[in-house]
């Protein structure tokens, strides 16, 4: 059953139920009253009737069955020449003889009995053939014996006009339940809309539609819920898209190191397939083994990055308070081929940060600087304040890096320049693996250059006391 439906049962259901319980019981109120009203009436007829028949009686000579029945007769006689026409009674003796009746025959005389059994403060009512009777009980008093006098009267109008009550109630509350039920049809329609929308969208956005959202303007809940389901395709969206960026990443990754790793082994097995045939000249043996010598210290050199690279990915890095300029000492001796070429700008600071691998970013910032400047120029180590936090940097007067390049400077083995940086030796992870480095370190890292204007590569640290 949908919703819908179940939002129109709902309405018309209590309603259904309220004007049936409603008018039932307002009906009812109205037939007791009714009835109640001809009660009264009727029983204060009936005294009248009571005491005359207590007065004729009260005259007769003996109480005899036969003189009691003249009497009877003669009163009925004389009530219908005062044009009461409708008079109908009896009177019982004792051990139930009827003594005198004019009921009529569809009053059962088991009835007339109860009537007299259930006292004269009681009402009983017999349906009898098409017609409806409200009988009346009580005893005759002052006589030599026991006597009770049993009145009928015909309440077939209070009955009739009942029946007719609950036909109309039935009418009226049949037209307002097809009123009721085609407005709980639009209001449902109304109230569900919004969730059919919802719906909708929420199947396109099962099939793979990430465009799909919901604009709904209810001013209730319905309208959060829809703005809830667009935050929440939202995010799935942007989860998506990070999921095909980082799927597009790593087969770049995959294809790269496919790339990077197939130069060297194709040398290393076309040298060594050289050196495996037999005995060579002594200057090509010595060209062949240093090839492989190289080569395969590139691939170590490789493993070893990556390793370094994938250990900084899985995060856990202890940060210490470090001397910057113990960690560019410390650069500079892995470095005398630079010696002449680097230049420090404030690094008297304690820093906090891993020292080992701050070292690490330091010195593949300078090495790519380095093989950026072809000129030699002078590669600068600075260190300044900013908004309460230390630049850590290295400048180059190189020739650059284009702007539409320098977002892919932080992918695996991306290179500018790719002869250049293979005849130096990179493997296009140095700025990969400086950019985890600073991620680790709760930073990033910042890339700014210019065509013939040089770069400058720097990160932020958290400033700390200096060590003792």
């Amino acid at each position: 059953m949908k919703f819908a439906h179940k939002l129109t049962l709902a309405i018309v259901l209590p309603l259904c139920v309220a004007l049936s319980a409603g008018g039932t019981w307002s009906i009812h109120q109205n037939f007791r009253a009714a009835l109640d009203a001809a009660a009264r009436t009727y029983g204060a007829d009936q005294m009248e009737q009571r005491y005359a028949l207590e007065n004729a009686l009260s005259a007769v000579q003996g109480d005899s069955a036969n003189e009691i029945y003249s009497c009877l007769c003669a009163y009925e006689q004389e009530q219908r020449t005062l044009g009461r026409e409708e008079l109908l009674f009896a009177v019982m003796g004792e051990n139930g003889a009827m003594l005198y009746s004019n009921l009529p025959a569809e009053v059962p005389y088991q009835s007339q009995r109860q009537a007299v059994a259930v006292g004269e403060d009681r009402v009983l009512y017999v349906e009898a053939g098409t017609a409806d009777y409200q009988l009346l009980g009580t005893p005759l008093r002052g006589l030599s014996r026991p006597l009770w006098l049993i009145n009928v009267y015909e309440v077939s109008a209070q009955f009739a006009e009942r029946d007719r009550q609950i036909r109309q109630h039935l009418a009226l509350e049949g037209v307002a339940l097809l009123l009721a039920g085609a407005a709980a049809v639009l209001v449902a329609r109304l109230l569900t809309q919004p969730l059919q929308r919802l719906e909708t969208a929420s199947a396109a956005l099962s099939r793979g539609d990430l465009s799909a959202r919901v604009n709904l303007a209810s001013g209730d809940e319905l309208e959060r819920l829809g703005r809830t389901f667009n935050d929440m395709a939202d995010a799935m969206t942007g989860q998506m898209q990070a999921l095909q960026e980082e799927a597009a990443r790593q087969k770049r990754f995959v294809a790269a190191f496919t790339h990077e790793i197939k130069t060297p082994m194709t040398a290393i097995l076309g040298y060594a397939d050289l050196l495996r045939r037999g005995e060579q000249p002594p200057e090509k043996r010595h060209r062949a083994a240093g090839y492989i010598y190289r080569e395969s210290g590139r691939l170590e050199t490789l493993s070893r990055e990556l390793l370094l690279l994938f250990g900084l990915e899985q995060g856990g890095v202890a940060l210490e308070p470090v001397q910057l300029r113990v960690i560019w000492d410390e650069v500079e001796r892995s470095l005398p081929e630079l010696t002449g070429r680097l230049a420090r700008e404030g690094g008297d600071v304690t820093l906090r940060a891993n020292r080992a691998l701050l070292a690490t970013l330091v010195r593949n910032l300078i090495l790519n600087a380095a093989a950026a400047d072809t000129e030699q120029g002078i590669i600068r180590l600075w260190c300044d304040r900013r908004d309460g936090m230390l630049r850590l940097g290295v400048t180059d007067t190189g020739p650059g890096i284009p702007a539409e390049e320098l977002e892919k400077l932080r992918e695996p083995f991306y290179r500018p320049d790719k002869s250049r940086s293979r005849q130096n030796g990179g493997n296009g992870l140095g700025l990969t693996i400086c950019e985890c480095i600073a991620n680790a370190h709760g930073t990033t890292l910042h890339i700014e250059s210019e065509p013939g204007r040089g770069t400058t590569v720097w990160i932020t640290a958290e400033e700390a006391a200096p060590c003792v």
